[in-house]
């Protein structure tokens, strides 16, 4: 009988055939938007605009502008959360049956999204920049807006459930009871001298937001700047500035598609808030 040869352990492995490692599954590219469709989206807010970066470097940190039907978006790689958001508002969309089912979920149109568990023990809220009842009209718009590019760390008792919360309920008591009908609503960060940033991604917090009401029949503004803390119910005016300070500390500019002579009159005025509207508060709520 023949002798076998002997073989050690490390002749064994060195003899085992080599399994070759399957490159890693890159991930899938974002779908593709139809131009005629996001044209049309678009078309929406034609009467004042999108806003527009004013710096060609902070444009360069821009995805493309997501539209949908329920609100457009310019998202941004560096800070990780939306620079605007717009939408127009009628009471056709604010009227429904839709119910909020806080199904937070990764924007699969922007690359770069956050997804939901990266706000996981931040210590802030999902903040909704397009709020999920200004969608009651659909439920499927109205799970659009949980995508997390339309969110932003907002402190959560104090503000996002709050006096946040109170702003946007009057946005949508002033087109349901309270004779602006027709409304484009344009909401966003403002960051201060030193940023703060969550979770494993690092987020930028901002250390404010704004919102501009531009009423479309009348052709008035209004804009706020709520600052991102714990606040206690005051009255709407307590935050109204003028929309050029907006301007000022965002870099953006609003109502591109007016004359420069009425942009300046909306901007430079401090303008009114519009009261919040109790008489219409259970409709407005979500």
């Amino acid at each position: 009988m023949r002798a076998l040869p002997f073989l050690t352990l490390a002749g064994l492995l060195l003899a085992a055939p080599v399994l070759a490692q399957a490159p890693p599954t890159p991930p899938p590219p974002p779908p593709v938007v139809d131009p005629a469709v996001q044209a049309a989206c678009l078309a929406r807010f034609k009467d004042v605009g999108l806003p527009h970066l004013r710096s060609e470097s902070a444009q360069a940190e821009q995805a493309p502008v997501v539209c949908r039907r329920g609100y457009a978006l310019s998202f941004n790689k560096k800070t990780l959360n939306p620079d605007w958001v717009i939408e127009r508002l009628t009471k056709a969309e604010l009227i429904g049956t839709a119910q909020r089912r806080d199904n937070f979920h990764k924007d699969d149109l922007v690359p770069d999204s956050p997804t939901p568990e990266d706000y996981t023990n931040t210590g802030r809220d999902r903040g909704h920049q397009a709020p999920a009842a200004d969608a009651k009209f659909s439920q499927p718009v109205m799970d659009d807006s949980f995508a997390m590019t339309n969110m932003s760390p907002q402190v959560g008792i104090g503000f996002n459930r709050g006096q946040w919360k109170y702003l946007e309920e009057a946005v949508r008591a002033w087109v349901l009871c309270g004779g602006r009908e027709d409304i484009i609503v344009m909401t966003g960060p403002i960051y201060g001298d030193s940023v703060e940033r969550f979770g494993p991604r690092k987020i930028w917090g901002p250390a404010a937001y704004y919102k501009i009401v531009y009423d479309v029949r009348s052709g008035r503004a209004v804009g706020f700047k709520l600052p991102n803390v714990k606040l206690k119910k005051a009255e709407l005016e307590t935050y109204v500035v003028p929309i050029a300070d907006i301007e000022d500390e965002t870099g953006i500019d609003f109502f591109r598609a007016l004359t420069r002579r009425r942009q300046a009159q909306l901007e430079t005025s401090r303008g009114v808030a519009w009261g919040h509207g109790q008489a219409c508060s259970g409709v407005v709520e979500g």
